[in-house]
């Protein structure tokens, strides 16, 4: 399962800033420093700052997200891109 083909998520297209939301970060140009979970929500936090989230849109994007969140530390270091494009 990859992030960009389920249609059980929700998630940030590109990553913003909290201060600044307008500026748009390309995925790829975000590199993973450490991330958060809330119930069926987690929340990425990148090097240069900016943030994105992944979310379940229903039952089964909970347990896709739980599948994520098991394997996200693999990300650390490595970019956005990279994690929306891994099967999972």
């Amino acid at each position: 399962m990859k992030i960009r083909e389920s249609k059980n998520l929700r998630y940030t297209k590109t990553s913003f800033d909290y201060f600044d939301p307008i500026e748009k970060v390309e995925p790829g140009k975000c590199i993973l420093e450490s991330f958060d979970s809330l119930n069926d929500r987690l929340e990425l936090h990148f090097k240069n700052g900016t943030h994105a989230f992944i979310e379940a849109r229903n039952f089964q994007g909970g347990i896709e997200v739980d599948q994520i969140e098991k394997r996200l530390k693999d990300f650390i270091s490595r970019s956005y891109e990279d994690i929306l494009e891994a099967n999972f």
